[in-house]
């Protein structure tokens, strides 16, 4: 088997699964889509056709008495006890598509795939191990750290810098793994780090819940997939955030939207409840992290 030095896998494993975390969202302010880290501080972005959000009082129906910060309280709480959901999402950073659509449950199951430009994967995570195969452009753009010249990824520090990776690095990387799934086990720090944070369903509500609400104004009323919601709007920094609150059944988060800035992006709830099916890959197409070179 090609052997690949760990140190030089391990930042390209960061920055593919770090991708896949984009949509880690929190409410209270502007999406920020990243590959190193995704930090957002609200749920989504107002609609264009959205009116101008409310200053004042509440308004009647759904939630009639109820502020934008205790309305994102409510739909927080009614997502947590979904147990598992569906997150889809796609967004820009400096002009880079990333798309992810994943799964996951309370448990920490994880299944679903990313985009990153023109390259693909897909991810399982199943009892704290994560799998993660991706086509040939996905590991060499990996690799090179997603650097536009190719140059490979900086394999840290304490590491000479001239003993990088270098194009045979990669090509044997895209080699080992062509048809492959990574095998990531338990405890590995990238894993916990990266998609292992991802797929944590009360982490990333926990995040949601943090993150505050300050500046948080309802909006105009309005509908995501035929269902009707409410909206809870925030604008600052040239950002325009809002989050889409169902106004029907349990007030779960449906829909976020970021404009303006230099990360746009949209992510969608759904789902709810449902239960995640996960099946870990044949043993005959896995290649363990374990098995490379410190």
């Amino acid at each position: 088997m090609t052997a690949i030095k760990r140190k030089f896998l391990m930042p390209a494993l960061m920055s593919a699964i770090t991708a896949a975390a984009l949509a880690s969202c929190s409410t209270g302010g502007a999406t920020e889509v990243t590959e190193g880290a995704v930090a957002t501080d609200a749920a989504g972005a107002a609609a264009k056709q959205a009116a101008a959000p409310s200053t004042g009082a509440p308004s009647a129906g759904p939630f009639a008495g109820l502020d934008a910060a205790r309305i994102a309280q409510e739909a927080l709480a009614a997502t947590r006890g979904a147990r598992s959901l569906r997150l889809t999402a796609e967004g820009t950073n400096d002009g880079r598509l990333l798309k992810v659509d994943f799964s996951l449950d309370e448990r920490g199951t994880c299944t679903g795939g990313l985009r990153r430009d023109d390259s693909e994967a897909e991810f399982t995570v199943l009892d704290g191990v994560t799998y993660l195969k991706g086509d040939d452009e996905f590991w060499r753009a990996v690799s090179a750290g997603g650097n536009p010249d190719g140059r490979s990824a900086d394999p840290g520090p304490g590491t000479d810098p001239s003993a990088s990776a270098g194009t045979g690095g990669v090509d044997q990387l895209v080699e080992l793994l062509r048809g492959k799934w990574l095998k990531i086990p338990a405890g590995e720090e990238v894993a916990g780090r990266a998609l292992g944070g991802a797929c944590d369903l009360d982490a990333m509500l926990n995040r949601l819940d943090t993150a505050g609400a300050k500046g948080l104004t309802r909006g105009a009323a309005a509908e995501v997939d035929g269902r009707k919601a409410v909206t809870l709007v925030k604008r600052q920094d040239g950002v325009t955030s809002t989050t889409f609150v169902a106004a029907e059944g349990a007030p779960y988060l449906l829909r976020s939207v970021s404009e303006g800035g230099a990360a746009p992006g949209t992510v969608l709830f759904r789902d709810f409840g449902v239960p995640v099916s996960a099946t870990a890959p044949p043993a005959a197409e896995v290649v363990d992290l374990r098995d490379t070179q410190p």
